[in-house]
């Protein structure tokens, strides 16, 4: 296993993909948490599905996928930069009770975010919570608002005592006018003769296939689709990155008033921990309090 994003494209058709594989990234931004493994199910799940989502685009930015619910896991965001940085986390409520028949999400939404900086528009697409089913949440996005024919396969679990997630996505990517593309001298009959059969070799694809240390993403491509042919190109290296840092953090401090300094200092310091990767800033009230509201 690496951590990874693999394009492909399988030549019969013409259908375009990607396989994500994600590691010691993972494993680093769950640890990182300790949370209950339900809950760290769910933020390796969104965590795979925004690196999935980001890579099929071409940005120079942050892709951000937030999912929010009335469940008793209020949110989970993972963000994923077009550098390669990967972090997640999730919030959850005090009362937490983890039942197995419960939903932890509840209803709500699932939001997607491109932020390329400043002076350009962000983009944002927003689709209802499924059945507490991230998968089948991003399937309807691309069915009702991209009109994308898409097929995806994901898995996450703990391998060895290790945080692995993976996924694969085939996609019928459309034309310019929003016909959706067909292969030179194919028919629309047999394109879709291609789509179905795609689809029936995605869905053989295991959980252990997917996660497996001892099979390469090229392997496993080749497994499924090597009658068809498939093409791989160059990969793009993933890793866990957070933007924290001690200036931004002091940034928030200032803005806050000085009732507010006060009841978040504890034995003479306040303390700011990460929710993304649970690193702790320190710093001096009295420092904080210069400048600050009124």
């Amino acid at each position: 296993m690496t951590d990874i994003v693999l394009p492909f494209m399988v030549e019969a058709s013409g259908f375009r993909g990607r396989v994500v594989r994600l590691d010691d990234a993972l494993d680093q931004i769950l640890q990182a948490h300790h949370y209950a493994v339900p809950i760290s199910k769910l933020t390796a799940e969104v965590t795979t599905m925004c690196v999935l989502l980001g890579s099929m685009l071409k940005y120079d930015g942050i892709f951000t996928l937030q999912v929010q619910g009335d469940g008793p896991v209020k949110m989970l965001v993972s963000d994923f930069t077009s550098g390669g940085d990967i972090r997640a986390c999730a919030t959850i409520s005090k009362d937490l009770k983890i039942s197995a028949d419960a939903p932890l999400m509840g209803k709500g939404y699932m939001a997607f975010t491109v932020d390329q900086g400043e002076n350009t528009e962000r983009y944002q697409g927003i689709v209802e919570l499924k059945n507490d089913s991230l998968l089948e949440s991003m399937q309807s996005y691309f069915t009702q608002s991209e009109q994308i024919r898409t097929g995806t396969r994901l898995a996450v679990g703990l391998v060895d005592g290790r945080w692995r997630g993976a996924a694969i996505m085939i996609q019928n990517m459309p034309e310019e006018g929003g016909v959706a593309a067909v292969s030179e001298g194919m028919g629309v009959s047999e394109a879709e003769d291609h789509w179905r059969r795609a689809m029936i070799l995605l869905q053989t694809c295991t959980d252990e296939e997917l996660l497996s240390a001892l099979l390469t993403p090229e392997e496993l491509l080749f497994r499924l689709f090597h009658e068809d042919g498939v093409r791989v190109f160059e990969p793009r290296v993933l890793q866990k990155g957070c933007r924290c840092t001690m200036e931004k953090v002091e940034g928030v401090l200032r803005t806050l008033s000085a009732d507010d300094i006060a009841h978040i200092t504890e034995n003479g310091k306040i303390t700011m921990t990460c929710e993304f990767c649970s690193r702790a800033f320190d710093f001096d009230p009295a420092e904080i309090g210069r400048n600050i509201k009124a």
